[in-house]
């Protein structure tokens, strides 16, 4: 009997061992596992931080876009409707200015608007942008409409923008 109590200390030594290593192995899965969690985490996190700066970014290039076209389709209209000899040189200074200041800002909303994840929001502010620039390049005789036709289109961009940045902290929440 004493052979087999030799064998069985072996044994068990043996089966030790290998729980050990069983358990170093189950371990190493789990923290290998709680490590591409983190990583996960913390690639959703930085592409929500970013996807929210781009959105208020943008948000913020159409409003200044929108301004930038009624101002000066404003001052384009106030040019045409006075006789040359009455329309100054700081007048069509002031145009061009406000010209040059929305083509600016529009170049930006443009080079941004990429940047928007969400394709309807990304297709309502690209909408947006070209109306803004058919109408800045041929606002036709309406004068009185253009403007109104101008805010109800930005303001559907501007709701998808929001409603987006609402989702988005909407979802931080329920994580």
């Amino acid at each position: 009997m004493e052979g087999w109590n030799f064998w069985w200390g072996v044994v068990a030594f043996f089966l030790g061992g290998l729980a050990t290593q069983l358990n170093g192995w189950l371990a190493y899965r789990r923290q290998r596992k709680d490590r591409a969690d983190d990583a996960a985490d913390a690639l959703r996190q930085r592409r929500e931080e970013f996807e929210l700066q781009h959105l208020v970014d943008v948000n913020q290039l159409l409003r200044d876009c929108m301004s930038g076209c009624a101002e000066s389709l404003i001052l384009r209209w106030r040019n045409e409707t006075l006789p040359d000899e009455r329309v100054t040189d700081d007048m069509r200074e002031e145009l061009r200015a406000a010209e040059q200041a929305y083509t600016t800002t529009t170049g930006e909303l443009h080079s941004q608007i990429g940047f928007v994840f969400d394709d309807q929001v990304r297709q309502k502010v690209m909408e947006a942008a070209q109306y803004m620039s058919r109408v800045h390049a041929s606002p036709g005789t309406d004068r009185s409409g253009v403007l109104l036709r101008l805010h109800h289109t930005v303001s559907g961009a501007y709701e998808a923008l929001t409603a987006r940045v609402r989702a988005l902290y909407a979802g931080r929440a329920g994580a």
